[in-house]
């Protein structure tokens, strides 16, 4: 599904030093984000904050995903995204809510693999997730 939606999606594609800039439709999101969290959990992340208003924050780093959930506007309309403290642990230790979620833009490498999403909120704040190898 992941690959169907990024193929569907190829038309957008900005290059980039071998990387692709993909914006997700919110339309998309809710499998978008139920795949990713399929393929990729348990897959080590860094979060960042980047805020204008706040400043900017790392608030995680080298810690395995656990899910990224989306609940559409008539449900509360925001992303949230887990951690779990170790790969042994099959549950959420951490949680980082992003409120009003905007926008979606993917950076993949040449073969579709993720390297990062970042998410933009209503306030323009920005919430950078970076899968590390």
């Amino acid at each position: 599904m992941l690959n169907t939606i990024i193929r569907y999606l190829v038309m957008d594609l900005e290059l980039s030093s071998k990387r692709y800039h993909l914006d997700i439709p919110q339309c998309l999101w809710l499998d978008f984000f139920t795949q990713l969290t399929d393929e990729n959990r348990g897959r080590f992340i860094t979060l960042k904050l980047l805020d204008g208003q706040l400043g900017d924050f790392d608030l995680l780093h080298h810690k395995p995903l656990f899910s990224v959930i989306y609940d559409r506007p008539n449900y509360g309309n925001d992303l949230v995204v887990t951690v779990s403290r170790s790969l042994g642990v099959h549950e959420a230790t951490y949680a980082h809510r992003i409120v009003y979620p905007q926008a979606v833009d993917v950076v993949t490498n040449n073969d579709g693999v993720i390297l990062s999403f970042t998410v933009t909120d209503d306030d323009h704040a920005q919430t950078v997730i970076s899968f590390q190898s």
